[in-house]
């Protein structure tokens, strides 16, 4: 029979046992909600969230003008009006390095002044030219009223050709510029992020772009990074913007055009966004020739004061005509 004290270290040794066993269980089970990195059972995509902490976005860019990622399901720019809500908004760097020269001068012109203006402001002079609802010098046309849309049917109004609801083309205007100034502050950031300086053509092609196909102009890849390819390929001016605004209708996941209003050929597109591109360019001549117009309108124009009568007596004599008079003159005289 065993002594009291070897049954007692017994349970001792047996007790402890299972609390080590119990410990161990717990330690596998239970992590404390931290993200899981274990070696075979992580990505690198894990492990970068794991290491870097999150970048915060800007709240000022709205759902219906974000950056949509290379995930961006299958897309249909010619018929959608709002690009897709992306399931995580690309970072956009506050600061970037200076960006690259441009074949044209870099626009200086701030956003707000494209929108200034209202129905009368730039961009819904230029874009409205491009849709026909406005003519170059900037009158409103019939369609400005109201146009049933030749690839869906619905009534548009407005300088936009507006579909989405509207009591009259005046607050379609309104809301539209409102989504297309929303619309330019991502493409401005999307500029920034490649190192690119938009010219003015090239800012308002971009605006006339998401107006027609928001996807075109806002997917990834997009009107910023076929144009970005452009300048890569030595194309400048109008021939970058004509091709980055043609390619802007590939979809590269699906190898295949996807503009169904256009009949999803490339010269059927390139037709259509030659004649918008032309339409901007005369929109936008006439309107610098009236703004320049204006300005010389309101400039204060210099006035000679008139001599008083003692320099005018003055003037006389010194400039009088002391040549010798003809003959028939002195017979006059006399």
């Amino acid at each position: 029979m065993k002594s009291p004290a070897l049954i007692a270290l017994s349970l001792v040794a047996c007790f402890s046992s299972a609390l080590a066993a119990r410990a161990d269980t717990s330690v596998h089970a239970d992590n404390g909600g931290a993200i899981d990195v274990s070696v075979g059972t992580s990505d690198a995509s894990t492990l970068a969230s794991a290491a870097v902490p999150p970048v915060e976005t800007s709240a000022a860019v709205p759902t219906d003008a974000a950056i949509p990622t290379a995930s961006t399901p299958n897309r249909s720019p010619a018929l959608s009006f709002d690009p897709p809500v992306a399931s995580a908004i690309a970072a956009v760097p506050k600061a970037s390095p200076p960006p690259t020269i441009s074949s044209r001068a870099p626009s200086t012109s701030t956003q707000a002044d494209l929108f200034t203006g209202g129905s009368d402001s730039l961009v819904a002079r230029t874009v409205g030219h491009a849709e026909g609802t406005r003519t170059a010098d900037g009158s409103k046309t019939r369609a400005y009223y109201g146009h049933s849309d030749p690839g869906n049917g619905v009534w548009n109004v407005g300088s936009f050709s507006y579909q989405h609801g509207a009591k009259s083309p005046e607050e379609a205007d309104e809301k539209q510029l409102q989504r297309l100034q929303r619309q330019a502050d991502v493409i401005r950031q999307k500029a920034d992020s490649h190192r690119l300086s938009l010219s003015l053509e090239e800012e308002l092609n971009a605006i006339d772009l998401a107006n027609q196909a928001p996807l075109a102009a806002l997917d990834t890849p997009g009107y910023v990074e076929w144009l970005k390819k452009a300048r890569d390929r030595g194309l400048t001016g109008s021939e970058a913007v004509l091709w980055a605004r043609t390619q802007s209708y590939w979809n590269p996941r699906l190898n295949r055009w996807e503009a169904p209003g256009l009949g999803n050929t490339e010269g059927n597109i390139s037709h259509d966004q030659n004649r918008r591109l032309t339409a901007i360019a005369r929109a936008l001549d006439l309107y610098q020739q009236q703004a320049l117009a204006r300005r010389k309108e309101d400039e204060p124009q210099d006035k000679v004061a008139d001599k008083p009568p003692q320099e005018k007596v003055a003037d006389q004599i010194i400039f009088r005509d002391l040549s010798q008079p003809k003959p028939g003159e002195i017979a006059q005289a006399k």
